[in-house]
Order: structure tokens, then sequence, then C-alpha cells
């Protein structure tokens, strides 16, 4: 503490000389906190823990890569996150830097699938390869896969442990760097 400042209980004057005090910084920092917590106790409730018996509901399903090979979603005998997505949806576009990183970070223990929604081939590779993306894609040009799962709004994830058993369902945008995103990733094979 400097020279002549003693705790008194009070707030010191603003430094803009606006009155008693630190009010409005101390506002704005409770509201920060609380939309930090808002925020972390939302990627929670964001991800849906799936019963096993919810297996049905997300019947396996084929599509084309970009190259136009057949792959199966979800990838069969790894864990797997499937992420339905488009490129003109701005929330998916949010996500793919933080899919990116999983993938960095986990790639050796799960399979990233993005599903993407009726779009042509060569929209998808200029979105890619302008965003420096090297995510694998996958195509669903009729919705099919889409609409088999239940898909009604982007981006919508779902995990799968390496037994193909749906683990968990995120519908919408989530922030895939907290912690709680981190220990849903986890689950699917630990």
């Amino acid at each position: 503490m400097g020279r002549g400042t003693r705790l008194t209980g009070h707030l010191p004057p603003s430094p803009s000389g606006g009155g008693r005090g630190w009010g409005l910084a101390r506002r704005d920092f409770l509201a920060l906190a609380g939309i930090s917590l808002a925020s972390s106790a939302s990627v929670a409730s964001q991800v849906e823990q799936l019963k096993p018996t919810q297996s049905a509901a997300f019947p396996a399903f084929s599509a084309l890569d970009l190259e136009g090979r057949s792959t199966k979603v979800p990838a069969p005998g790894r864990a797997a996150i499937v992420n339905f997505w488009a490129t003109w949806c701005p929330p998916c576009r949010a996500e793919m830097p933080l899919l990116q990183q999983l993938t960095e970070l986990y790639g050796d223990k799960f399979q990233l699938q993005l599903v993407n929604f009726k779009e042509r081939p060569a929209t998808i590779q200029r979105y890619m390869r302008d965003s420096a993306w090297s995510m694998p894609v996958l195509l669903d040009p009729l919705g099919e896969g889409a609409a088999a799962w239940g898909v009604k709004r982007y981006p919508t994830t779902v995990g799968f442990d390496a037994q193909g058993k749906p683990r968990w369902r995120v519908v919408g945008e989530l922030d895939w760097s907290t912690a709680e995103a981190g220990k849903a990733v986890e689950s699917l094979w630990r």
C-alpha cells in the first residue's frame, strides 16, 4: 500500500473523480463474473447426457467424404464426435477453430466427423481451404443423415464411445475450450 493509504472499509474515490468509488467498475466486474458462471453452467446444461437405450435414435449411415470415399457414421471401432454443420451457419463457423484444436489435442483418441448439411462439395472445399481447416468433412447432400438423427438446429454434435453407443448430444454452438466440454469429450474413451 502506498503512503497515506489506510483501510477504512470504504471505497476510495474513483480515478475519474466521479464520486465514490469504483462502483461502476465493481458492477462491471460482478456482471462479468455472473456471465462467466452462467456461461459455465450453460455449457454443462448444453451437454445432454444420453442413456444407452437411446442408441436407436442415432442409426448408423454412410456418407461420402470430399474425395468420394464412403464412410460409416459414427466411425466404427473408436470413439467419435459427429458434428452436423453448414458453411452458411455462423455458430457452426464459430465452433470450427475449437473443433480443430480438439482434433490436435485428442486426435489419437477419437474420430471427428464433420457432416455437412446439403451443400455442394465445391462450396465446402473452398470454405475449408480458405479457412485452413484440416478436419475431415462428410457430405449429407439430401439431409437424410440429419433427418434420421432428428437434427433440427445447427450445429448439432453427438459423442459416441468406441462401442458406437451415443453418450451425449449438444444442440447449438458450444465453447469446446471449457473444462466441462473437455470432460464430455474425454468421457468417450474413459
